[in-house]
């Protein structure tokens, strides 16, 4: 089953291991399908309208590229939307929930802010046009960091624990029915070829208990290419290669042993990535380090599979 036969994907990692840059890849895939996609940064960041030359917009949606869009949630934003969405004024929202009794309380109640933005994306995946087809086909979620982002994931449980009973139960029920089915939402674990973010990694998908079901692939970005075709063979042919090689040979021995040994470091964490279950895709590193349309076009093709 391919990840674009779901509705929903939601992509987390330690941070600084390309997580956006990924969520960008799956969003462009979808959009070159043919499916009407929205990649949704959370918690206000605003680096994916960057990846296009575009200004940020923040909360409102921007067109990308074609059938690609985007769009920044807040909990603020995301909360307002709710309340008045429920309230039907948003001068009573203002006068309510912003003042400085009530707006402390609702920013301390745990867990919320996340809800709110799941919530957000749940209000997106369910909106229908007057032709009563899906506004959107696809959905990419940005999340947040790792461990951020599993207690993003676990918010709706945790909100329905806390209120046992009513509107805000009955809510995050709901929200929790799409997160929580692999039919419709995927996940996908971001990862670098180093040993810090693999453990984390492994962490991570050993933390999602039940939610595992819901992990569609592991993405392994920056993997180097290999200076040689055969590691084995390399290592066998090494001591002879040495014993004859003056000081420029001995140089560019120097360099290919730098490279194997990176390429046998990035294998082992495939290797270690790959007994988790899940499949687990490499994405090539490239010297340019300025990501753009260009270099997302390269790219993509690395999660035709996914």
């Amino acid at each position: 089953m391919s990840i674009l036969d779901r509705r929903v994907a939601l992509v987390t990692g330690k941070g600084g291991v390309g997580k956006t840059t990924v969520s960008t890849l799956i969003a462009l895939r979808a959009a070159r399908a043919g499916k009407r996609t929205l990649l949704c940064e959370t918690s206000g960041s605003t680096q994916v309208p960057g990846l296009f030359g575009q200004k940020a917009r923040g909360y409102e949606v921007t067109e990308l590229a074609p059938n690609l869009h985007t769009m920044s949630i807040t909990s603020d934003a995301a909360i307002e939307d709710y309340i008045v969405m429920q309230l039907k004024f948003r001068r009573l929202y203002k006068l309510v929930f912003r003042n400085r009794i009530v707006g402390p309380f609702v920013d301390a109640v745990p867990g919320l802010h996340d809800l709110i933005q799941l919530g957000k994306v749940f209000d997106l995946e369910r909106n229908r046009r007057s032709n009563g087809s899906y506004e959107w086909d696809f959905i990419v979620i940005d999340a947040p960091a790792t461990g951020h982002g599993l207690t993003m994931l676990a918010s709706p449980r945790a909100m329905m624990d806390l209120t046992v009973s009513g509107p805000f139960h009955d809510n995050a029920r709901d929200v929790a029915s799409l997160y929580e089915d692999p039919a419709r939402t995927a996940l996908i674990l971001v990862s670098l070829p180093e040993e810090l973010p693999v453990h984390e990694t492994e962490e991570l998908f050993g933390s999602l208990g039940s939610q595992r079901s819901l992990v569609r692939g592991i993405v392994l970005n920056e993997v180097h290419p290999s200076p040689v075709p055969d590691i084995a063979a390399y290592r066998a042919l090494r001591p002879a290669l040495a014993a004859g090689a003056d000081g420029a040979a001995q140089e560019i021995l120097r360099f290919a042993d730098a490279g194997v040994g990176r390429a046998e470091r990035q294998e082992e964490a495939r290797r270690r990535l790959s007994t988790l279950g899940p499949p687990v895709f490499g994405i090539p590193f490239l010297c340019d380090r300025a990501i753009g349309t260009r270099q997302l076009s390269e790219l993509v093709g690395a999660l035709e599979d996914l």
